[in-house]
């Protein structure tokens, strides 16, 4: 199997889906200062240019104007913001992505999911510079996520469920500090590596406003300028009126700076 974000990962068993959704299998060590954390990864569950049917919320694809807006901070975690972070875990697993932000449901708000637990791609994670088990810690929930320190290099494919049929090899960090609150409202910090450094990174530039495709080389954003004017027209052809605003940016204006 082709070892990117787009190809087809999925949970191992039916009702795996349905115990990480009721049980956020968070260790106890993140319990203690933290009650979680959380981007697309990936992702390419739909081939509808629109949005994504079928599972909790709809996924935005490319051209609809939320992608491109910054989160607002999360002041407080009401209980719409732990119904969301359900439902955004809920559509990720059922889209078989690795991960989601809030811009992909249509919120832009400073909040994300995640879980590289299904992967067969190395990932770790360290709190206090102690390594911790990955698969007890998945899923990840994070509000108002922070990269801190960015240390090495990583270059590996990546794609994104707001923008399906789409991939490419993207430059990371190899190793990442971040800081986030828990759906508890407790500051944690913690480091990554791997896969799921990716995905953190992936998952805070779609907060910020940022896509995937603005950290592609000039080359291979060229080689799929025609698939993304034709999804950026179909997406905007089907908002209401009021939602159509300009087209998303070029590659130039969106930023297509080095980590």
């Amino acid at each position: 199997m082709e070892d990117d974000f787009c190809s087809r990962e999925t949970l191992s068993r039916p009702e795996d889906t349905a115990n990480r959704i009721r049980g956020y299998n968070l260790m106890a060590v993140l319990r203690c200062t933290c009650a979680g954390l959380a981007v697309a990864f990936h992702f390419d569950g739909s081939r509808v240019c629109g949005y994504t049917q079928g599972v909790a919320l709809d996924i935005v694809k490319y051209g609809h104007p939320v992608l491109r807006q910054k989160g607002k901070r999360i002041e407080r975690v009401t209980p719409e913001i732990r119904k969301l972070a359900d439902d955004m875990l809920e559509t990720m697993y059922a889209a078989q992505g690795l991960g989601l932000a809030a811009q992909q449901v249509g919120q832009a708000l400073l909040l994300t999911v995640i879980d590289v637990a299904i992967s067969d791609r190395p990932s770790q994670l360290f709190i206090d510079g102690k390594p911790q088990d990955l698969a007890s810690s998945m899923p990840l929930m994070l509000i108002n996520p922070q990269i801190l320190n960015t240390q090495g290099e990583q270059v590996g494919p990546e794609g994104c469920l707001s923008i399906p049929e789409v991939n490419a090899d993207i430059r990371r960090a190899e190793r990442v500090t971040v800081r986030a609150q828990t759906l508890d409202g407790q500051e944690i910090v913690f480091e990554c590596t791997g896969l799921l450094a990716r995905a953190a990174q992936h998952e805070i530039d779609h907060l910020n406003g940022r896509l995937f495709i603005d950290r592609m080389d000039s080359a291979t954003r060229a080689s799929f300028d025609g698939k993304l004017k034709k999804m950026e027209k179909e997406t905007l052809a089907a908002l209401p009126k009021t939602a159509k605003r300009r087209r998303s940016p070029a590659p130039r204006q969106a930023g297509l700076a080095s980590l």
